[in-house]
């Protein structure tokens, strides 16, 4: 007997609202957001009351424009709570983040973009702006360099096989140029990004492995372009492997564990 799709429709017509709502930087109509996510109006104000009614949604009683609600932030909180790999880095996060004076970033990898799951802010005036949650592409930005790097060959190639889309002058758009990047990366062990994704901001990352050595996360430091100079550049890719390095550590990455390291609470 043949199983309906509806329901299995419904559901990823509801997932594609709820995540077009979170990716939207201000409160979306009903017409915009249907057409987003290619869903009849009708159908989508029915899924957006029901999620409106359980607290995923709220609606704006003056415009009329919906927004993600409440309930959706207290779940990414509790995911965000029962995700061991951010207590584990916060104190090594911390410490880069004093350290180094600009913003750090912590992230993974998932289908050809790189997911920010904590950021610390630079004290300094003059920052590069993020958020925890954002996505970018991984083959632009360098916490993103790094993972893509250390992924398996297939996903590479699935990555290179794709269109590259310059975001910027300096964007990398040519799969061979991108494929020997993603190999300088690896046999450095690190990977930088100047003004690639955005024009004024640039930023360094390494690696984090977990006890089987297998690369799990990257932590990174991103600020605007004029503060990596040349000259600074030694010192911030010194941090931030030695933070990348602390962090495998603790994450049981038996290489580190001959390694004196001392990231926490001094210098590296």
């Amino acid at each position: 007997m043949k199983h309906s799709s509806e329901p299995v429709l419904l559901v990823t017509r509801t997932l594609d609202i709820l995540e077009a709502l979170a990716r939207s930087g201000a409160p979306t109509a009903l017409t915009e957001l249907s057409e987003q996510v290619a869903s009849p109006k009708a159908t989508t104000h029915r899924i957006l009351a029901s999620l409106q009614a359980r607290g995923y949604v709220s609606q704006d009683a003056s415009t009329g424009r919906y927004s993600a609600g409440v309930r959706c932030f207290e779940l990414g909180s509790l995911w965000a709570q029962n995700l061991d790999l951010r207590a584990v880095t916060a104190p090594y996060l911390k410490a880069l983040n004093e350290q180094s004076r600009e913003t750090v970033h912590l992230g993974v990898y998932e289908h050809g973009d790189v997911i920010y799951i904590d950021r610390l802010e630079s004290p300094q005036q003059v920052v590069a702006k993020s958020y925890v949650g954002r996505r970018c592409p991984a083959t632009c930005v360098a916490t993103g360099r790094v993972l893509l790097a250390y992924s398996d060959h297939d996903e590479i190639d699935r990555v290179l096989s794709e269109p590259l889309p310059a975001y910027t002058d300096r964007s990398i758009t040519d799969p061979a140029e991108l494929g020997e990047m993603l190999t300088d990366v690896r046999e450095r062990g690190y990977g930088i990004n100047q003004c690639s994704y955005r024009d004024d901001v640039s930023g360094i990352a390494a690696p984090i492995r977990d006890h089987t050595g297998r690369v799990v996360a990257s932590v990174g430091l991103c600020m605007p372009d004029h503060r990596m100079s040349p000259d600074r550049m030694d010192a911030l890719r010194d941090m931030t492997l030695a933070t990348a390095a602390d962090i495998s550590r603790a994450l049981g990455d038996r290489r580190y564990f001959s390694t004196q390291l001392t990231t926490v609470g001094g210098e590296s």
